[in-house]
């Protein structure tokens, strides 16, 4: 199996550092107007995650393996039921902390869906501002944390994603993150998700040579890849900026790669 691959992805252009505007995607037009490619060296991280050389709080990322007992991912209660659960509470295993709750929302990934933010990203980006953080976690607890309260002055909040494959192999279109530990804080910008108005806001880094790429080669639907969305911890690892990438090694005749990503907010108690 190769050891890194050559791939081109798109970053935010530079020229929206520094800028006045945010910029505006929410469309594949807008998408390619905003953003360049870059030819980029993507790192395959099994031999480092089988060294036990990955750590979230580090790296931001690991890969783990997990039997869901889970199936019918075309099902949209029974996901929202049953397999939220389950993503909870091995969250809460995985991390150790004091609370976790669902963010109320999942994406099942395929290469033609009928809404451009369900079709697999083809851009390295964040899900969410880390300059907004704070607010919105506490609005997510709010609104789905049943009556619990965390004051942002006693309690630290970090969003994590747990992405897997469905289906089969995902051979195709793998998920490639940038190391936590290798980025930096003003490399990443604030961008809009509508054509209008100030409130939809995510973000997206700006290449930087000193950034490390890594992915999982022929992922099976009994892994799971686990990072950092976002993290108001000290100390620790951020934000992994992330996108789907054409991999040219991948089997050409290999059928298209399926997934779910489900986010799930931790709480912990501030040092």
């Amino acid at each position: 199996m190769n050891q890194a691959v050559t791939a081109e992805i798109a970053y935010l252009n530079n020229e929206w550092k520094g800028a006045d505007e945010l910029a505006r995607i929410y469309s594949r037009d807008t998408r390619k107007a905003n953003t360049s490619k870059r030819e980029v060296v993507v790192t395959n991280a099994r031999a480092r995650s089988e060294a036990g050389e990955l750590d979230l709080d580090s790296n931001g990322f690991i890969l783990i393996e997990h039997e869901s007992a889970f199936s019918d991912f075309e099902d949209k209660p029974a996901i929202e039921r049953d397999y939220f659960e389950e993503m909870r509470l091995l969250t809460l295993e995985l991390t150790g902390a004091h609370d976790a709750i669902i963010f109320p929302f999942y994406q099942v990934r395929s290469r033609r869906p009928a809404n451009f933010f369900d079709a697999y990203s083809l851009y390295m980006h964040c899900d969410f501002s880390p300059n907004r953080w704070q607010n919105q976690a506490q609005q997510i607890v709010r609104d789905n944390g049943n009556g619990r309260n965390y004051p942002a002055d006693e309690w630290d909040f970090a969003l994590y994603n747990l992405w897997r494959p469905i289906f089969h192999t995902a051979e195709k279109d793998p998920l490639t993150l940038v190391d936590a530990s290798t980025m930096q804080a003003d490399d990443i910008l604030e961008y809009r998700l509508a054509p209008t108005g100030d409130t939809s806001v995510a973000a997206l880094p700006v290449f930087n040579p000193e950034q490390r790429l890594y992915y999982f080669p022929n992922m099976e639907t009994n892994e799971v890849l686990v990072f950092k969305q976002q993290d108001s911890r000290a100390d620790v690892a951020t934000v992994c900026p992330h996108t789907s990438f054409i991999d040219p090694t991948s089997r050409q005749d290999a059928p298209d790669r399926r997934s779910i990503e489900v986010r799930v907010v931790c709480v912990y108690p501030k040092a």
